[in-house]
């Protein structure tokens, strides 16, 4: 009973040594080990088909960039590039006769009966009101026709303000020269005698093209001149008049009548 009792005692010591595993539990823990080195084994296999199938893939991509890129010399590509820069030599050619046809590119004399047809058939429209015998409307119509040749997008016209009283009356226009613009079909904009475009008779043509590129009439054109503005009008002095200026009092006083800029 004693001896029971100490095996007993000894059994239930919490310091008791571990028992040795079995043998059964070592081929368990071993095959368990063998199976989880032949899963490491097979996700580093599988990573490396991830890598060489995308090695692959960017080597076939730049296969198929060297080829582009080869096409470039094809005689067969060249000669369609060549075909396509002449239709769309044929397409600009086209465009600016139809262009030229619709009064585009040139500053052309409109008659009153002629003027709605002018004013309404095109996007943008610049008119100028002049009379013949004022030199300030000669000074503009010298830059007019400049500003459409350099500017074939926006149609630019005159029209003889001594021969179409309706649209004088109808704009309200009261002094000469007289520049309003329209778009598709309505006046919105005007430029009155030269107060704008620097107050002197022979103002640089680039301020009347700013002023027109203000409003989006035109899509500004940058000139080489055109930094050398603002000294260029300062050597000038700003004065009212100069050579052009005196002829046309000349001519008005020879004339009898009022000079440019003045009510009429």
């Amino acid at each position: 009973f004693f001896k029971s009792k100490l095996a007993g005692d000894l059994h239930r010591s919490p310091n008791r040594q571990p028992t040795m595993p079995t043998m059964q539990e070592l081929q368990t823990e071993t095959r368990l080990g063998a199976l989880e080195g032949a899963m490491a084994a097979a996700v580093r296999d599988y990573k490396a088909e991830l890598t060489a199938a995308e090695n692959k893939e960017r080597g076939d991509q730049r296969a198929v960039n060297q080829q582009e890129i080869d096409l470039l010399d094809d005689e067969e590509i060249d000669i369609i590039h060549k075909q396509r820069l002449a239709e769309m030599k044929r397409e600009a050619s086209r465009r600016e006769e139809e262009s030229k046809k619709a009064g585009h590119g040139s500053y052309n004399l409109v008659e009153e009966k002629n003027f709605l047809d002018e004013v309404t058939t095109s996007k943008a429209v610049v008119v100028h009101f002049f009379h013949e015998d004022f030199v300030r409307c000669q000074i503009v119509d010298k830059h007019m026709a400049e500003v459409a040749r350099k500017y074939a997008a926006t149609k630019f016209v005159r029209v003889d303000a001594t021969k179409a009283p309706f649209f004088i009356n109808k704009l309200k226009i009261q002094m000469l020269p007289c520049i309003v613009m329209f778009r598709e079909g309505m006046a919105f904009d005007r430029i009155v005698g030269f107060d704008e475009l620097g107050g002197v008779d022979d103002f640089v043509q680039t301020r009347l093209e700013k002023r027109l590129a203000d409003i989006g009439m035109i899509e500004y054109k940058n000139d080489a001149y055109d930094s050398d503005e603002e000294e260029e009008l300062q050597s000038r002095g700003a004065i009212r008049g100069g050579a052009l200026y005196q002829g046309a009092k000349v001519s008005q006083n020879r004339g009898g009548g009022d000079l440019d800029g003045d009510d009429w």
